[in-house]
């Protein structure tokens, strides 16, 4: 995958309407997948029911995300707080991101701080959620995964044991779970229950994000040779 000057330099002047906000997750995983293991997910792409679909190699990939509620509204107000106009706009944000104990300056948004236990309960929520229409997928593709984004440090990834945990309530259901994070994306496989890895620096992690902001915008369509 080539992240052009024209994706790199992309520049956001406005939030991202919340009627979108679905399609440029899903958007976020096809990067990060294609980027992290092309010749993997070459054939991917953005679909419905599941999200993302590899026609040719039989596989569907539903996404989802694990943030808290309280995660997502100081995520939300953030980026209002971002684009406002007013003093009156940003300190309305910076009140209801106190309010959730969240901290938010000019360059940094601050979270309250996560724990093992609280990441692991995140994912675990997510994905336990999504089990419900695995069968569903089924009836269309032979190979099924999901893919989590949770937009934070992990603590759990230090202990190559969260694939373990998940495998006890997988029952044979989905082949992988990808968890999409703040520095790359660590797959399980649950039929072999081998791990796969990939970090991404900050700039690309960056660029990726826009390629999927403009992608959701219809700016990128889905033929570009970017996904290739």
């Amino acid at each position: 995958m080539i992240l052009s000057d024209e994706i790199r330099n992309f520049q956001v002047s406005s939030p991202l309407p919340a009627e979108k906000i679905k399609t440029s997750r899903e958007y976020v995983v096809l990067a990060i997948l294609k980027y992290s293991f092309p010749e993997r997910f070459t054939n991917l792409h953005k679909a419905e029911a599941p999200d993302l679909q590899d026609v040719k190699s039989n596989l569907g990939i539903e996404v989802t995300s694990a943030f808290s509620p309280r995660d997502e509204q100081i995520s939300g107000e953030s980026i209002k707080y971002s684009y406002a106009k007013t003093e009156e706009e940003r300190e309305k944000c910076l009140r209801i991101i106190h309010n959730c104990g969240g901290t938010r300056d000019d360059i940094t948004t601050g979270y309250p701080v996560s724990t093992a236990d609280s990441d692991k309960a995140q994912v675990i929520d997510a994905f336990s959620k999504k089990l419900k229409k695995v069968d569903q997928y089924h009836e269309q593709f032979q190979h099924i995964g999901l893919a989590i984004i949770i937009d934070i440090p992990l603590f759990f990834f230090y202990d190559y044991e969260w694939g373990k945990w998940l495998d006890e309530i997988n029952g044979d259901r989905f082949d992988f779970v990808a968890i999409i994070h703040w520095s790359g994306v660590d797959i399980y496989d649950f039929h072999t229950r081998n791990y796969l890895t990939k970090r991404i620096n900050r700039e690309d992690m960056d660029a990726l994000k826009r390629l999927a902001r403009m992608a959701a915008e219809g700016m990128i369509k889905d033929d570009n040779p970017v996904w290739q």
